[in-house]
């Protein structure tokens, strides 16, 4: 385990930040609902970045919380409520008023609306320290898409990224990192000869140039979150870093094309 090595991922370009819309484009549209996907399909990202959780019947479906007051009109948990309890409510309850009602999506809509070139992140969410069963429904679910090439399964939770691994190899794993709120043996992190992830997907406060450098030793690619700014995506891809989650993908366009040009002029 001391000397692996992660394998070489097909989704990123040469030169160019990779761009992960952040639960969709919360900007324009409910986070992680179908309308802020299809604003990300729309502005042409590279990639998007979901969360999944499991209900009380055992439907995985799109969410960041596991309680639901904070976006929508319910109340509880999540492995409280049913599928069908769930699906009355209204994902869009925040949105200004006159915003339509919006539903809370179930993972399988969600990957039917992605189109081919787009890879997606999948985040399984936990709040067990043990694997609970939603891994190997997210893998079911994935595969009958046809989508294991163009997945990437992130979590916390180490475990589960071993039992995603066990359940199907080829799905790319990533391992998500900050240090507040966590146990100490997951802070640093200390756990990537275990899990051996293809991608490291740190935090804004904890990412620094050595994190990087570091991570590429090990072939690993890293993506940041969650970045809302210009100057901040300007200042990690000048450190090396691979991929960007942000609620405004227009940003990491922009930083490319800068690039890009400052490139050509220095050619010419």
């Amino acid at each position: 385990m001391r000397f692996w090595q992660a394998r070489e991922l097909p989704f990123y370009r040469s030169g160019e930040l990779f761009c992960l819309a952040h639960r969709g484009i919360p900007s324009l549209a409910p986070e992680n609902t179908l309308p802020a996907f299809r604003e990300a399909v729309v502005a042409g990202v590279d990639g998007i970045e979901l969360d999944v959780l499991e209900t009380a019947d055992g439907v995985v479906i799109v969410r960041h919380d596991f309680d639901l007051e904070r976006t929508t009109d319910g109340e509880g948990y999540v492995w409280e409520r049913t599928w069908d309890e769930i699906s009355r409510l209204n994902a869009a309850y925040r949105q200004p008023e006159g915003y339509p009602p919006t539903p809370v999506p179930r993972l399988d809509e969600v990957l039917a609306l992605i189109p081919g070139d787009m890879l997606i992140n999948i985040e399984i969410k936990s709040h067990h320290w043990r694997p609970t069963g939603i891994e190997a429904k997210v893998v079911e679910l994935v595969g009958k898409q046809n989508l294991v090439e163009r997945t990437m399964i992130s979590s916390f939770n180490p475990l589960v990224l071993l039992k995603v691994r066990r359940l199907e190899p080829q799905l790319a794993l990533a391992l998500n990192w900050w240090d507040e709120d966590v146990p100490w043996l997951l802070r640093r992190p200390r756990l990537l000869g275990l899990v051996r992830p293809d991608c490291l997907h740190p935090s804004l406060a904890v990412v620094t140039p050595e994190v990087v450098a570091r991570a590429h030793r090990r072939g690993m690619r890293v993506n940041v979150w969650t970045v809302n700014n210009r100057p901040m995506i300007e200042y990690l891809r000048s450190i090396g870093v691979d991929g960007i989650f942000t609620n405004f993908p227009e940003l990491v366009a922009e930083v490319n094309r800068a690039a890009d040009l400052k490139a050509l002029k220095l050619a010419g």
